[in-house]
Parts: C-alpha cells; structure tokens; sequence
C-alpha cells in the first residue's frame, strides 16, 4: 500500500514539472486603440522561432503583411472592439495569447479658417478650424512644428486664439489614447502688415493729376492713411495729404503735374492706437513725352514702377476720333515710333494692365490699369509756305497768350486739351494778337492757328 501511494505521488510530482518546464509564454503587442483604415503592428514577443507553429486570428482584418510568427501590419475597415488571438504549438508545448484592439472612427476632415494681415496696433488674427469631433484633441503647427497649442473637439467649429506672428499655420486631427491622426484641409495663412501698400498710381483724364489707388484691408482699427510723395531730393519724401479710413482708398494729388514730369509716392497707415505704420515701397508714375519727327511721332516715357508686370499698350487718338490700341511692347521697352502723319493733332497715352486689380472701395467696384498722361502733337510740316512762322508768346503763360502772325489776314484759333480735346475757338486778325487764358485750368495746351497757305501748331504751359 506504501509502495502505490509513494509511486502516486511521484506520478503528480513529475507530471507538475512537466507543466512547469513549459517553455512557451505567448505575448502579443499592439496599440490599444486605433482608427478605421489605419496600419496597426503586431508584434509576437514570445520569441520561439521558426520551429513553431503560428496560428493567428485578427477578427476581420486586412492582412497588409506578415506571415509565419510575423511582425504583421493590419487594418480594419469597422469600428468596433476587435480581438487578435495567437496560438502557439512548439511539439508537445501550447500556448495562448489574446489582445483587445478599440477601433474607432477617423477624425473628420475639417477646414482651417482664419489668419490674415496683422498691423502694428493689432492684437493679432485669429486661426480656428471649420469643425470638429467630440473628443478628438487638435493641435496647431506653425510652419510644420507643432505649437503648444492643443484644443479638444467640441463637435462644434474651434478657435486656436490671436496669432501674432506671420507664417502658415496647419493642423493635425490626433485619437487620444492612439497613434491615429488626420491632416486637416487647408492652412490659415499670417502676413504681416508692416505697411500698407499702394495698389497703382494713374493718371486721372478729368483733373490731369496724378491718382492713388489701394486697397484697404477691414476691421484692423485704422484711423487714417498718410499720403507721402517724393520732394525735389531723391527718396526724400514729404507727406502731403490724409485719407480718413471711411473714405474710399483714393487720393488725388492736387500738386502734381503729370504733363511735366513723373512723381513717386508712398503710403502708410495710421491706428486708433495713435501708432503709424511704416511707410509702403514706392509707385512712380508713367510719364509720356512725344515730339513730331520727320514721318510720325516719337513716343518717349519712363517706366512704371511699383509691381511686376509684361506689356506696356500704347492708344492713340486723331483729332476728335476714338481712342484705338496701335501696338503692345515688351515691358523692358520705354520708346516708340508711330509712322502716322495724318494733319492736325494726335493724341496719344501709354497703358499697363495690372493682374489684381484695385479696389478704391471694398465694393465691387475695380480698377485694372494704370494709364500715363496723355501727350498731343501735329506732324512737323503742315502748311509750311517759307513765310515766317507764327509766333507766340511768353511760355509759361498766366493770362494773355500773345500771337505774331504773317500779314494781315484773318487766322482760325484753337486750343486743345492734351487729350486732343478742344476748349477754346476764335477767329483774329494779323499781324499781331491777344488770347486771354485765365479762365483755363492750369495745364499743357497746344494753340493751333489756321490760315490762308499756313497751318501751325505750338505748345504753352497754363499757370
């Protein structure tokens, strides 16, 4: 009796230590929650090798890769908790693992909002996102980096806050808990505002004066803009005039004279804060200058400065015809040569189309190009007889223009706007008078007298 209990015993003993010699202990790892369509590695930690048999089960997945005791990369296409289960036969030795995965929807796709001009003065502008999921944690990237700013979804549209530094700002959508993220659509684009720019200088045909357009940018606590143009010194500008914000984004310079020269100007802005900003790059106007050559007219001007641009359009008039587009030249050309002779006066103005276009309000309303000052002549050679030509004079003019004509006979007189518009028509008598100007604006004219065997043109300024 002894004998059967002791050779028991030592049966469960050693059958005890059988299972405890097991040499297998299954493990897996995984990430505990992950979303919809996203990759998920998983990885067997037991480490028995190629000599074992690997029975895997991932509850639906899609196997990307991995075979035998893996790693393998899976995907699963609903949400939901999933369970991958390993069972692990090396010989006589089993071994069994289990691992809960959560999978969860992904992040919807939302749009980034916000961002802007920021102005001395400014608190900054803000950045937010379209929407959002309960739950999801969003985080700002400024140029890429992620900033600490971290913002959980509310299933509502969020705000990041006043961002005060210039740059592109971004957003990832991430899973709390998990590796799964979502790029957000778009990006919140922060310029700063250091100055504000001029949109064009023109040429305005009703004052003959030289035109400044921008386009305002709204709600950034302006009170007014300064107007600033360049003095007789190279880049020395003084400031000539104000524009309150509430008016449209135009200013008409009342001191310049485009028919003589060009003129360069800046523009700044100031705040409700007292503080104004620094003064904008400059715009120089186009001005045109024209002479009659021997067959036609020469057309000279200076360039536009102040943006890009590829084409300069230059329109021409006769008499009190319509305007027509002759040519279009390149915009590193700065001369040009109408062979067009036809008697009487021809007018004549450069054009260059901007690709923004100008807004001197915030309507609808735009401008799209830049014109120069018109510049009028009549061919050299009309009418000439060999008598002596007609005088005039003094140059410039203040009330009484003075005419010295070759006899006795009775002369048509006209005058002409630059434009080639007439403003003024009599007839006198030779051999000399008086035309009294002091009624006329102050500007370039061309005095056109007309004659028995003699037509001629001449130029006088009004001031």
């Amino acid at each position: 009796m002894k004998k059967s209990i002791t050779i028991l015993i030592v049966l469960v003993f050693i059958a005890f230590s059988v299972k405890a010699q097991n040499p297998l202990h299954c493990e897996i790892t995984a990430d505990s929650k992950a979303c919809v369509n996203q990759e998920v590695q998983v990885v067997d930690t037991g480490g028995f090798g190629v000599n074992a048999t690997y029975l895997w089960n991932f509850e639906g997945a899609v196997i990307i890769s991995g075979s035998g005791c893996g790693t393998y990369y899976v995907k699963w296409e609903t949400p939901g908790e999933k369970h991958i289960t390993l069972n692990v036969t090396l010989g006589a030795y089993t071994c069994t693992a289990t691992k809960a995965v959560l999978i969860v929807a992904q992040p919807g796709i939302f749009n980034m909002t916000g961002g802007g001009v920021i102005f001395p003065g400014n608190p900054g502008v803000n950045v937010g996102l379209s929407g959002s999921n309960p739950g999801i944690i969003y985080r700002l990237r400024f140029n890429g980096s992620f900033t600490s700013n971290v913002v959980t979804g509310t299933g509502q549209s969020i705000s990041f806050g006043l961002q005060t530094v210039a740059g592109d700002y971004t957003c990832i959508a991430k899973v709390d808990g998990s590796d799964c993220m979502r790029e957000m659509e778009g990006a919140a684009i922060v310029t700063s505002g250091a100055y504000q720019n001029i949109c064009m200088v023109t040429f305005d045909t009703t004052l003959s004066k030289n035109k400044i357009i921008w386009n305002k940018y709204p709600g950034f606590n302006v009170s007014h803009f300064n107007i600033y143009k360049e003095t007789y010194q190279n880049n020395v500008f003084a400031k000539i005039g104000e524009v309150p914000y509430s008016s449209m984004s135009v200013y008409v310079d009342p001191t310049s004279d485009p028919l003589v020269k060009s003129d360069k100007f800046r523009i700044s802005a100031s705040y409700t804060t007292g503080i104004e900003g620094e003064k904008s790059p400059y715009h120089k106007t186009i001005h045109l200058n024209i002479n009659p050559g021997i067959s036609g007219f020469n057309l000279i001007w200076n360039h536009y400065e102040g943006f890009d641009f590829l084409t300069y359009r230059i329109h021409r008039k006769h008499s009190e015809g319509a305007w027509e587009v002759i040519d279009s030249v390149a915009s590193n050309v700065d001369s040009y040569t109408d062979a067009y002779s036809n008697a009487g006066i021809t007018t004549y103005y450069i054009e260059v189309l901007r690709l923004e276009s100008c807004h001197p309000s915030l309507k609808s309303d735009e401008v799209l190009s830049v014109i120069s000052n018109t510049a009028a002549a009549a061919p050299l050679g009309i009418g000439e007889t060999g008598r002596p030509d007609v005088l005039t004079y003094p140059n410039p003019v203040h009330d009484i223009v003075n005419i010295v004509l070759p006899g006795n006979s009775a002369y048509q007189v006209e005058l002409f706007r630059p434009d080639g518009v007439a403003v003024f028509k009599t007839t006198i008598t030779g051999p000399k008078a008086e035309i009294n100007v002091s009624g006329l604006p102050n500007a370039m004219y061309l005095l056109k007298v007309t004659g028995e065997n003699i037509v001629s043109v001449r130029k006088f300024v009004k001031n």
